[in-house]
């Protein structure tokens, strides 16, 4: 708690299991007593967990604020191929039994690309497609005023431990977070 009494903006880490716990409840409260601006990592998607609409549905009643994804998991568990970066709109694609990620992300014109299919399975493909499509109809825009004053979070999905959808998540915070601001101190004696 003391800690987040020097932050300017914090990343705050979800497990797609678990949901939001108790705990990260009461800190997120705190962030938002300040209002300071969240962005949020939802993390293990190479694991089962829950759907993805649920958790930000969650997210958006236990830690009361809007979100607004900023990328999207293709699949979850072992059917997990990557993430589709809505922020830069390009795919990073995993492979390989470690599920380690491949060295470059892959540009797309849109989903509707017949690469994504190449790239990923039809049937995957066309469940991102769905699923981007919803997103885009039911989450604004992210405004930043509105990031800046703590009424919206950005969100990421991806696995920390295995590197997926971090650099994503990184980038967009670097792009966006505010930068460091001067604090009052009392001195000491």
């Amino acid at each position: 708690f003391r800690t987040l009494t020097a932050v300017d903006s914090v990343i705050v880490v979800i497990d797609v299991a678990k949901g939001v716990e108790p705990q990260t409840e009461k800190l997120v409260e705190v962030c938002r007593m300040r209002n300071i601006p969240m962005l949020v990592f939802i993390n293990k998607l190479d694991r089962e967990g829950k759907d993805a609409f649920e958790l930000l549905d969650e997210v958006e009643q236990k830690l009361k604020i809007n979100v607004r994804p900023m990328s999207w998991p293709i699949g979850m568990g072992k059917r997990f191929k990557g993430v589709y970066n809505l922020y830069e709109n390009n795919l990073s694609l995993f492979s390989g039994s470690d599920k380690q990620r491949k060295e470059d992300t892959v540009d797309i014109e849109s989903l509707e690309d017949e690469r994504v299919n190449e790239l990923v399975g039809e049937e995957a493909a066309n469940t991102l497609r769905e699923e981007v499509e919803l997103v885009e109809g039911v989450y604004s825009k992210l405004d930043m005023q509105d990031y800046m004053d703590a009424k919206v979070a950005p969100v990421f999905f991806g696995s920390a431990l295995n590197m997926f959808g971090v650099r994503e998540m990184l980038d967009c915070f670097v792009d966006i977070a505010p930068s460091p601001r001067g604090m009052e101190t009392e001195e000491r004696a």
